[in-house]
C-alpha cells in the first residue's frame, strides 16, 4: 500500500523540510515531496509536529529489555534486545559481544548467522575482544582477554555473510595478522589499547580504520606521545565511535571531536547494557550483579561497565549539552554509521529507494512513532 506521512519537520539526512510529506510503499522510499503535491490514492498519516528522521543506528548494543547477549546468545534474547532498541527508534543494530571464552563467542556468531535474513534490524555482529591490552581491559574480564590463534581465525573465516567489527589493540597482534583480518572484510577498530602514534599509523596502512568509545580504555594525550586519543583525533581518514552518555566523555571533550574529526568520521554508539527499556536497574555481568545508578552502570571495581542510553539520548545529549547541531547530531546516529559499516546506499536517509525506516520524536526528544521497513511499531504509549 502506498503511504505518505506529513504534519512533522522532515530531516532527510541532509537538511529539514518543512511542510513536506514523505512518500513510501511497502519497505521502500518513494520520495519527499511538498505536502499540497500528496498523489492521489496514498494513505495519509498525519503526525502532530515533532521530527521524522531516518531510524537511527547502532554499531555497539551489548543488550536490552533485560538481557546481555554474551550472557545468553540465543534468538528469543536477540529478539529481545532488538525490540528493546526499536522502542527508542533504533532501528538497526550491530549486537556486541565482548570478551567472553571461545565457545560464548562462537554461541553468539551462530545466533547472528542464523538470523541475519530473518530480522530486518540485524546488521551483523560486532566482536569487542577479546585481543586487548590487559592495562585498559576495563570491565572485560581479564581471564578472557587473548591472542589471536589458528581456532579463532578458522572462526572468523565462516563470518563472511554479513558486516563484522573487530575491536582489538593493535600492539597485541602481527601486521601479518591485521592484514589477515582485512582480507576477511571486517571492519577493524583500535579499542582497548595502548598503542602509540607509530604502532596506530603503521596498522591504518593495513586495515585499521576506527576506533572505538573514543576516550574509553585507551592511551590518553601527553605533551610528548599523542596516545590513542590524540591519535584518532589526528588521523582524519580514520573513523571513531563516541559514547554521549554524559559519563563516558566530558561534554567539552565531545565538542571538541566534533570540532576536531572530520565531517562524517564521529558516530555514536550507545554501548548499551541490559536496563535498556527494562524494569529491573540490575543485571549480571560475568557472574557479578551490576546495577545503574543515576544513568551511570559500575561494576565492584568502579569501572563504568557500558550505559543506560539509547541513540535519541545521545542525540539530545549532543545537541542541548555539547553545542552539537540537530543535524549533526542525527547524522550521528543515523548516516555516519551507516557509511562506516558501508549500509549507506540503503540506510541513513529519507531517499528514494532506501528502507522505509524512520524515527519521529517531540520537542523534548520522546519517541513517538517508530517504523521499520515501512511497518510501523506498536509502541503502546503513541
Amino acid at each position: 500500500m502506498k503511504k505518505a506521512i506529513k504534519g512533522a519537520r522532515i530531516f532527510s539526512g541532509k537538511d529539514f523540510a518543512d511542510n513536506h510529506a514523505l512518500l513510501y510503499e511497502n519497505e521502500e522510499i518513494i520520495e519527499i515531496v511538498n505536502e499540497s503535491e500528496i498523489p492521489q490514492g496514498f494513505e495519509v498519516q498525519n503526525l502532530n509536529g515533532g521530527i521524522l528522521s531516518p531510524g537511527f543506528i547502532d554499531l555497539q548494543v551489548n543488550g536490552g529489555g533485560g538481557k546481555l547477549f554474551n550472557n545468553s546468545p540465543d534468538k528469543e534474547s536477540l529478539d529481545t534486545i532488538i525490540s528493546a532498541h526499536q522502542y527508542f527508534g533504533t532501528t538497526s543494530i550491530m549486537p556486541t559481544v565482548i570478551s567472553d571464552s571461545l565457545n560464548v563467542l562462537q554461541k553468539c556468531t551462530d545466533t547472528i548467522s542464523q538470523e541475519i535474513d530473518n530480522n530486518k534490524s540485524l546488521l551483523g555482529v560486532h566482536i569487542e575482544g577479546p585481543f586487548f591490552n590487559v592495562k585498559y581491559r576495563g570491565v572485560h574480564q581479564k581471564q578472557y582477554i587473548n591472542t589471536i590463534n589458528a581456532t579463532y581465525m578458522n572462526l572468523f573465516k565462516t563470518l563472511d555473510k554479513y558486516p563484522v567489527m573487530l575491536t582489538l589493540a593493535p600492539e597485541c597482534i602481527s601486521i601479518k595478522q591485521l592484514k589477515s583480518l582485512k582480507s576477511l572484510g571486517f571492519k577493524i577498530l583500535a579499542g582497548h589499547t595502548d598503542a602509540n602514534y607509530d604502532q596506530l599509523e603503521e596498522a591504518i596502512k593495513f586495515g585499521l580504520d576506527g576506533f572505538t568509545h573514543l576516550y574509553n580504555a585507551m592511551g590518553q594525550i601527553s605533551a610528548r606521545e599523542p596516545g590513542v586519543v590524540g591519535s584518532a583525533l589526528d588521523f582524519d581518514e580514520t573513523w571513531a565511535s563516541i559514547i554521549v552518555d554524559l559519563h563516558h566523555v566530558h561534554p567539552s571533550l565531545i565538542k571538541l571531536s566534533y570540532k576536531q574529526k572530520p565531517e562524517g568520521k564521529l558516530f555514536f554508539v550507545s554501548d548499551s547494557m541490559a536496563t535498556i527499556n527494562h524494569g529491573e536497574p540490575s543485571f549480571e555481568l560475568y557472574d557479578e550483579v551490576v546495577s545503574e545508578s543515576k544513568g551511570r552502570i559500575i561494576n565492584s571495581e568502579g569501572k563504568l561497565a557500558g550505559s543506560s542510553i539509547t541513540q535519541i539520548d545521545a542525540i539530545k545529549n549532543a545537541y542541548q549539552n555539547c553545542n552539537i547541531p540537530l543535524e549533526s547530531a542525527i547524522s550521528m546516529a543515523t548516516l555516519y554509521p551507516a557509511e562506516y559499516l558501508g549500509v549507506s546506499n540503503y540506510l541513513g536517509k529519507l531517499k528514494k529507494g532506501y528502507r522505509a525506516d524512520f524515527a519521529h520524536f517531540d520537542s523534548d526528544f520522546k519517541i513517538q512513532n517508530v517504523w521499520v521497513a515501512g511497518s510501523q511499531l506498536n509502541r503502546g504509549d503513541s
